[in-house]
């Protein structure tokens, strides 16, 4: 089990570390999440299957349809290349145990009939990208109940935790594929399109925060109109790419602000802000401190003070 306080991402926001070993590509990780930069886990998606579950505090999960609280004891499924993000809910902060894994070591071989009748249908299905668990319903208790297993037998190593965690990952994915097999034949592949829409839109935004990006720019990004860009974020993200645009930025800054020595002034340029007074109020809407009183509270200064 590893304990993971950030992401290792591609230009494309795809997340680029490698789960598990060539041999049993799975891996178990513990997240806080007050130890990411920002207290945020930013928007992202990976190649492989992740079911996970909070343990303490709460976090709120966002994704292409919308966005709904993970309180402990609840948990959710996340779909391969399904683009979400997390931040944390209320004072307690957020902490999670997560397995991330390659599919194909439930499906086995391409013409398989675990891979052709039950895995490749969920993962391919854009009906199913995220799927939130409640011990509240019997059906999601018992993936849960198979998840909290799972993880725990991994995290003791003992011989043969490799066969009871694939054991109990495979009872996961039955539960799933059970209960959402409805919803995978009714999906009619609109909600996709939109996704592959403004994820070529992040693309732009993240390749190209610090200059002078327009709406226009942003929606040339997906060979789409200014109205349709509005659309496809609004219902991917939940949010307008401007407002997308002024978080990422105030984002990055607060890296900067605490791997760097550099001034507030010049920092609040670097990421494409025009002025610092619009600078500050961007990044205490967001962080609710100022740029200096984020960097006194988290900066190299006071990460390397003694307890």
């Amino acid at each position: 089990m590893q304990q993971r306080t950030s992401l290792t991402l591609s230009p494309d926001r795809r997340e680029a570390a490698v789960c598990g070993t060539a041999g049993f590509p799975c891996g178990a990780y513990f997240i806080d999440i007050a130890l990411y930069p920002a207290s945020a886990i930013s928007w992202h998606w990976r190649e492989e299957i992740e079911l996970s579950m909070v343990v303490g505090g709460a976090a709120r999960v966002r994704f292409g349809s919308g966005a709904f609280v993970l309180n402990a004891g609840e948990g959710m499924f996340i779909n391969a290349e399904a683009l979400h993000a997390f931040d944390i809910v209320g004072d307690e902060g957020c902490r999670m145990i997560s397995l991330v894994l390659d599919y194909n070591m439930l499906a086995g071989r391409e013409d398989s009939v675990f891979a052709r009748r039950y895995v490749m249908p969920l993962v391919q299905s854009g009906a199913v990208k995220i799927v939130r668990l409640s011990p509240e319903v019997e059906w999601q208790q018992a993936v849960l109940k198979c998840l909290r297993e799972a993880f725990l037998t991994y995290d003791e190593g003992k011989y043969g935790f490799e066969l009871i965690v694939r054991a109990r990952l495979t009872e996961c994915l039955w539960h799933i594929v059970r209960n959402m097999r409805a919803a995978m034949r009714e999906y009619e592949g609109a909600s996709e399109a939109s996704e592959e829409r403004a994820k070529r839109m992040l693309d732009f935004i993240h390749m190209h925060y610090a200059e002078p990006i327009q709406l226009a720019d942003i929606a040339a990004a997906a060979n789409v109109g200014e109205r349709e860009c509005l659309r496809a974020f609004k219902k991917t993200l939940s949010v307008t790419p401007t407002a997308y645009l002024l978080r990422y930025r105030a984002s990055m800054s607060a890296q900067l602000l605490l791997d760097t020595d550099k001034s507030i002034a010049e920092i609040c340029f670097e990421v494409g802000f025009n002025s610092q007074s619009h600078y500050g109020q961007m990044f205490r809407r967001f962080f609710h401190m100022s740029p200096r009183e984020y960097r006194v509270r988290y900066g190299k200064a006071a990460r390397q003070s003694p307890l």
